[in-house]
């Protein structure tokens, strides 16, 4: 894990995504510096990996998916996804203007609730779901110590993670991002057991999709 003492804060990182949300398009959640196209190949890319991996999950549970969690739904890119596996969706984003975007996309999906809530804050405490679904989001969780609560959390509420970050970074990463291994988030999970993996390459990076079974 990174160890480093980081001087950004937390409402660094809050301003940070508040200006990410003015950005166009799939850029407001992705790299700027990469081509829509490109970006939009990768996001279709990463909705097949996890509604296949949502799949599989459905398969262990023997059932359809009930209710799922995502956590850091941003502008709604993934969110159709998952309500197309599930029979609700709670979908999670800190930034106003990221989650209104996600409202205003996936207003047609009638099972979909979203609320404005950090991840730090462990919105889903206390509530049931059979699976947890985050993309590229925790890597942006710079605390250590708040990081390890929320898969504390995540462990205590949920069956099942499907969970993307990085594994390898062509790029180097900025300071609003803590690149992990999956090991890394297994090891905060204990009892957790990986299912499966997959892989997804998008600007040279290589980043590991993972369908944990958790303990809880």
């Amino acid at each position: 894990m990174y160890n480093s003492a980081s001087i950004v804060t937390a409402g660094d990182v809050t301003e940070e995504w508040r200006q990410r949300a003015q950005r166009e398009g799939l850029a407001r959640v992705m790299r700027a510096s990469q081509p829509a196209e490109y970006n939009a190949d990768t996001t279709e890319r990463t909705r097949q990996v996890v509604a296949e991996q949502l799949r599989t999950a459905a398969r262990e549970l023997a059932r359809p998916l009930s209710a799922v969690l995502e956590i850091g739904c941003g502008i709604g890119r993934l969110t159709p996804t998952l309500a197309a596996q599930a029979g609700h969706v709670t979908a999670l984003d800190m930034t106003p203007g990221m989650l209104d975007e996600a409202k205003t996309s996936c207003s047609e999906l009638s099972n979909v609730e979203f609320e404005l809530a950090r991840a730090e804050d462990l919105p889903w405490h206390g509530r049931n779901f059979d699976v947890a679904v985050s993309v590229w989001v925790l890597m942006h969780v710079l605390d250590e110590a708040a990081l390890a609560e929320i898969c504390r959390s995540i462990s205590h509420s949920c069956r099942y993670f499907v969970l993307m970050e990085y594994a390898q970074a062509a790029i180097p990463v900025s300071e609003w991002s803590r690149p992990r291994t999956v090991d890394d988030y297994l090891a905060l999970m204990p009892g957790a057991q990986l299912v499966e993996t997959q892989e997804l390459l998008y600007g040279g990076d290589r980043s590991t999709a993972a369908l944990i079974r958790l303990p809880g």
